[in-house]
């Protein structure tokens, strides 16, 4: 007689504080519309206890876990392996078993880059893709670069999600010191302006924002890590801007913009998106990583909104 794993699926959800966090019920509306016999439940730990709670995860044969705050970065050395994302950005939002050992990831790049491709004009052509039926303006327009300012790790990990040209994912350095996220001492804050050598589109060093202002290419979408200073809005303010260009904040403080960020979304005629299209499009990811099933964005969206009573 064979005996076979009837037991369902579970995803524990762990952070620090948890109230209000919208996991558990968006990933259950998820899991019931796909079709999947996962569950998700969440639990409050102490930060002291972390890493008792996460091997009691793993000794009770959960399937995965989300990892909120402020346990990411704690949780890689209790993992198998991780991610080169998740190594980019030093921290882990997700993990799951196959049963002999726990894999770690961080969906930021992949979520970022999902909802770029789907807000674009046409799709973004990748390396050595024929784009010449489609009309130069259109061309023009979503090979525009993806502008990632003062967050060269965020900038690797959505070239390491990203099915396009990694070239045109830019870390722009907004600051007067310009370091390499692969090599900290590395610097080029005293290369000369005029100079562009070792300052190709997609390596892993900031590139002053100087560097690229007379670029024959504009800027498609910019992402920024929080709301912008006065500072970047005004190197920023002098680059060249798609007809239809958008921002993104990755970790937005507020659901508006502040006074400075919304000067600078007029002036540039920068469309903002609302943080729960990044949100949404996470979770879809994060869904995906566990049950290798696609959700429905839109549903997730949806579901988020209604939680969070948006």
């Amino acid at each position: 007689m064979t005996i076979t794993r009837v037991l369902q699926p579970h995803v524990c959800c762990v952070g620090n504080p948890v109230a209000g966090n919208p996991t558990q019920f968006v990933m259950y509306r998820a899991a019931q519309a796909a079709g999947v016999d996962w569950r998700f439940f969440t639990s409050q730990v102490s930060p002291n206890l972390f890493e008792t709670a996460f091997r009691g995860i793993q000794a009770l044969g959960l399937d995965g876990v989300a990892v909120f705050d402020p346990f990411q970065s704690a949780a890689i050395p209790l993992l198998d392996s991780v991610t080169e994302s998740a190594l980019a950005l030093g921290k882990v939002n997700v993990a799951r078993s196959d049963r002999n050992s726990w894999l770690g990831d961080n969906t930021l790049g992949a979520a970022i880059s999902k909802l770029v491709q789907t807000s674009l004009p046409a799709p973004l052509s990748s390396a050595g893709q024929d784009a010449s039926s489609a009309p130069s303006d259109v061309v023009a327009e979503s090979n525009g670069f993806i502008a990632v300012i003062d967050s060269p790790a965020t900038a690797k990990a959505i070239r390491l999600a990203s099915p396009f040209d990694k070239a045109r994912v830019l870390s722009l350095c907004t600051e007067t010191q310009n370091v390499s996220i692969d090599s900290p001492s590395e610097s080029i804050a005293n290369q000369p302006l005029e100079s562009t050598s070792g300052l190709e589109p997609g390596n892993d060093l900031y590139q002053p924002v100087d560097l690229i202002v007379d670029s024959r290419q504009p800027i498609q979408f910019l992402i920024l890590e929080t709301a912008p200073t006065q500072l970047q809005l005004r190197k920023l303010s002098s680059l060249t801007w798609a007809s239809n260009a958008k921002c993104m904040m990755v970790h937005p403080s507020a659901e508006r913009p502040n006074r400075l960020l919304s000067g600078f979304l007029a002036e540039t005629s920068l469309e903002l998106f609302e943080s729960v299209e990044l949100m949404a499009y996470q979770a879809a990811a994060d869904f995906h990583f566990w049950t290798g099933v696609e959700p429905s964005v839109d549903l997730i969206r949806d579901s988020l909104e209604e939680y969070l009573q948006w």
